[in-house]
């Protein structure tokens, strides 16, 4: 693909691979589309395969909107044994090996008590930043660190199938699906769920099945991006107004003037949402957001 002269704009959906950062899905699709505005929306950690929004061109003003989104989950979570980094990649710290294994339905209802809004402390092992620095930096250096306090939303938390018990081992397997909020560490969920039954548990599988307004059947495997030109690559990338939820206005000359040079707007009534997308014609121009503070509207994307 030609580098040279590079504006794509819009959303690539990639289903990322294991063993991959989201930072090098990015820079493999920088390099083979030259575009230098390029951004995910929501970090995969590398042992996490699934959705990976991907913003190319002015699409990376969208990804503060895009993280807020929901983000949807399945995966195993083994009880009997914890990790320092709460996933199968970390070395074992604990052992409780389970004489026999607990009933679903026990496990069913800790699920049920992890919905909602709770409290999470980030795995050591993480990139969360304390005092400009990242908690598996202090980890690698052996440094001791106070570890924050993070706010998260599980929306919904249940078994999809029958969990399975290793008499051998004394490790019971749960199969779950989770949907929650930015900011969710799902290791630390299934680390706590573990802690809420009484025993070391940890995050043994994982996949990431939508994101951010897109679902896997909507992503394409990072391999294939990458082996396609640059008109199939425009091709598949989402439009920007496809993740725009806000009430449509088409503007006027005197509108399409004013939001094209940043003014505010007194002259709309306040809608359901406080936001409208602004086209000229068929063209997105930007999207407008009320301010209750000021009683007018204001710039809040601008693409054009």
């Amino acid at each position: 693909m030609e580098k040279n002269g590079s504006n794509l704009t819009g959303l690539l959906v990639v289903n990322k691979p294991k063993g991959m950062t989201s930072f090098g899905v990015v820079s493999r699709l920088r390099r083979i589309t030259g575009q230098k505005k390029i951004g995910h929306a929501g970090t995969l950690d590398p042992n996490v395969d699934g959705v990976l929004v991907v913003a190319l061109g002015r699409a990376t003003k969208l990804i503060d909107l895009l993280q807020r989104r929901p983000k949807t989950y399945v995966g195993t979570v083994t009880f009997g044994f914890a990790t320092e980094t709460q996933d199968a990649d970390g070395a074992v710290i604990e052992k409780q090996p389970l004489e026999k294994p607990l009933e679903d339905s026990v496990v069913q209802a800790a699920c049920r008590q992890l919905e909602g809004d709770i409290i999470q402390v980030p795995p050591l092992y993480s990139a969360v930043k304390v005092k400009g620095k990242r908690l598996y930096e202090y980890a690698r250096a052996g440094e001791e660190v106070s570890l924050p306090k993070r706010a998260a939303t599980i929306y919904y938390f249940h078994l999809t199938a029958e969990t399975a018990f290793d008499a051998n081992k004394g490790y019971q397997t749960a199969f779950f699906e989770a949907q929650v909020s930015k900011g969710t560490y799902i290791r630390t969920l299934a680390y706590d769920l573990g802690r809420s039954l009484g025993l070391p548990a940890t995050m043994t599988a994982l996949r990431r099945t939508s994101g951010s307004g897109f679902d896997l059947a909507q992503a394409t495997d990072l391999d294939e991006l990458m082996a396609m030109s640059r008109e199939e690559l425009a091709a598949v990338l989402k439009p920007i107004a496809a993740v725009l939820p806000f009430e449509r206005k088409d503007m006027n000359e005197e509108e399409n003037f004013a939001v094209r040079n940043g003014q505010k707007v007194d002259t709309w009534p306040k809608n359901r949402d406080g936001y409208y997308q602004l086209y000229d014609k068929d063209q997105l121009v930007a999207v407008y957001q009320y301010s209750d503070e000021e009683g007018l509207w204001r710039s809040r994307y601008y693409f054009a």
